[in-house]
């Protein structure tokens, strides 16, 4: 792949509120199309490799912590800046020799290779120290694209959260960080932080002899990045304010508090390395002054974003507006743009895994089994077989009887790797991948609201009285 890389920006939303809407969703979608060879623009990666002295049980976590590794070094292309750091209490760089980066060859990867044999697992976990170092090391690269690799099995206890921090906030921006949980002690929290400061993958890996294959993924993965940083402008109205922006694809992250300030109701956000070809979706919510007098048949500017100069990439278009126009008609305001439809609905099975995960650890057997049920209706809804998968190893779904009963005796590492996953969004559809409602006929019937009883128009996705949800339009 040869050329310069291009930034385009898109906004989807649904710009018509009722009379005492308050608030606007929109979905800032942010596509990176083209560009050169990664290797040719400067790659470097770093891998941390947990060596603290729990990897030591069982003993098929260090040797497969081994393997991946070498793996990951094999499939690191000539020309790629890297170091393998072997993580306890302290962070020691066990290759290169000196503390530095080397160019990955023959030669290289090999001794690599044979370095990462004689890992051992005795000692701490610092996360924070690993980070540091590995800081430190893309350093020496500031235009290369910056990825690292971060494997634990356990909590980052031999720091505390503050330092680990800390240290997260000199991190961001500088490189992306792709985290991997083993085993059944590690910290999802701990992990989800780390991943969202650094704009990285979250997972766990349940079965050992599959981390190696995983590591594979995602050092080929970040061989595609193009470009080291892209940051994301927005801008408010003097009547408006940005109460949240949230990652939702492809991994679910809310970003709100890594805003910088850089003006008067102006924020900037790094959204990380982009490769040649990728897509990303960002939620914006938006609060309007209550104060705010309705614009009747014409559209208001209640925000605007806009891409970042990025050298070496062209943006394709200027500042977008997120728009706001009040109508009297009750239809309009009913009618949900898809995607932010669909991030709604993964917000939703994201808040059903997380009580369902926690009933399971308080015990609560009713409440787990309700609320993991909906959550596997609801990824079925979404077609995300990743999430199904993860939901069948915790559940029996009896789909004749339409029950779903939570399995005996389920490892902690299969609901932690349940856990992990409402932080990831697998699908980013492009509007017209999601197939919407049919619309209904003009003769169709008005649908009468269960709560209040207000008469809506067919096809509408709200009540026009008390704007509950259909769930489906109505028909």
């Amino acid at each position: 792949m040869r050329g310069e890389p291009s930034l385009g920006l898109e906004v989807h939303q649904n710009k018509f509120l009722a009379e005492g809407d308050r608030a606007m969703t929109a979905i800032v979608r942010v596509v990176s199309r083209g560009g050169e060879a990664p290797v040719a623009r400067m790659a470097a990666e770093v891998l941390m490799i947990d060596c603290s002295s729990s990897m030591r049980f069982p003993s098929t976590k260090i040797g497969e912590a081994r393997r991946a590794a070498a793996v990951a070094i094999d499939v690191l292309p000539d020309g790629v800046r890297f170091a393998v750091i072997q993580g306890t209490d302290i962070a020691k760089v066990i290759y290169p020799a000196e503390n530095g980066l080397v160019t990955a060859s023959e030669r290289t990867r090999a001794e690599a290779r044979a370095a990462v044999e004689h890992l051992a697992a005795v000692g701490g976990t610092a996360m924070g120290a690993w980070l540091a170092k590995a800081r430190d090391l893309f350093e020496g690269v500031p235009d290369a694209v910056r990825h690292a690799i971060l494997l634990t099995d356990g909590r980052n206890d031999s720091q505390t959260r503050a330092d680990l921090l800390s240290v997260l906030n000199g991190c961001e921006g500088r490189f992306v960080c792709d985290i991997r949980g083993i085993g059944d002690g590690w910290e999802p929290a701990e992990l989800t932080l780390i991943g969202r400061v650094l704009r990285g993958n979250v997972d766990s890996v349940v079965d050992d002899d599959k981390l190696a294959e995983d590591f594979r993924q995602l050092v080929e993965s970040a061989m595609t990045k193009v470009l080291p940083e892209v940051r994301l402008r927005i801008g408010t109205m003097p009547f408006s304010r940005l109460r949240s922006v949230k990652q939702v694809f492809p991994d679910e992250y809310d970003l709100t508090d890594r805003c910088q300030e850089i003006a008067v109701r102006e924020v900037e956000l790094s959204l990380g390395s982009f490769a040649s070809e990728e897509t990303r979706d960002y939620q914006l919510i938006l609060d309007l002054d209550p104060d705010l007098e309705p614009s009747h048949g014409r559209d208001r500017q209640l925000a605007w974003t806009e891409l970042v100069s990025v050298p070496g990439a062209k943006t394709e278009e200027d500042a977008l507006a997120i728009a706001g126009q009040w109508t009297h008609d009750p239809v309009p305001p009913t009618k949900v743009n898809a995607l932010v439809s669909r991030y709604a609905e993964r917000n939703a099975l994201s808040e059903a895994l997380a009580a369902g995960s926690e009933a399971c650890t308080t015990g609560d057997r009713a409440t787990a089994e309700r609320e993991l049920g909906r959550a596997f209706s609801l990824a079925t809804a979404l077609r995300d077989e990743n999430m199904l998968d993860r939901l069948r190893a915790v559940l029996e779904v009896l789909e004749e009887e339409g029950v779903v009963r939570l399995r005996d005796n389920v490892p902690r590492s299969a609901l932690m790797h349940l856990v992990i996953a409402t932080g990831v969004s697998e699908i980013a559809p492009a509007p017209e991948d999601r197939p919407m409602p049919e619309a209904a006929p003009a003769d169709a019937p008005p649908v009468t609201c269960a709560v209040c009883h207000a008469l809506s128009p067919a096809g509408v996705n709200f009540c026009v009285g008390c704007r509950r949800a259909f769930g489906e339009a109505a028909s």
